[in-house]
């Protein structure tokens, strides 16, 4: 994947954060950063979808909720209906679409997040 540089400066405060973070998460002060900046521009594009750890990685989610956006849509591709799917989770067919929405503009990222999380399952269920 190509890169671009972006840069900015916060108060000093706030990099000792970032920086203590990095530490706790074993990453750099740069790749921590880039994944905030990534992620809250995710945030505001696809409201609705937030990101959290999981045991594959870093996976979109819908906020507020228990459930992943790969889980959103493999009972959309079995029901193949917004209208069901919503029924399923008794959810509003906001929610829904809004995780179809995010999975169509990252199919590669969701497809790694259902894969890493369906293999993780099986082998801790062995």
């Amino acid at each position: 994947m190509s890169t671009a540089y972006v840069s900015g400066l916060v108060p000093a405060r706030y990099e000792r954060l970032v920086a203590r973070q990095a530490r706790a998460a074993r990453t750099s002060k740069s790749d921590l950063v880039a994944r905030y900046v990534i992620e809250k521009s995710l945030e505001t594009e696809f409201p609705g979808i937030s990101f959290r750890d999981s045991l594959s990685g870093r996976e979109a989610y819908l906020t507020a909720h228990r459930v992943a956006v790969w889980e959103v849509l493999a009972v959309h591709n079995e029901l193949k209906s917004v209208e069901r799917t919503a029924d399923y989770f008794r959810w509003p067919r906001v929610l829904v679409t809004r995780a179809l929405t995010y999975a169509k503009a990252f199919p590669e990222e969701i497809r790694r997040s259902r894969e890493g999380e369906t293999d993780t399952a099986s082998v801790a269920g062995s």
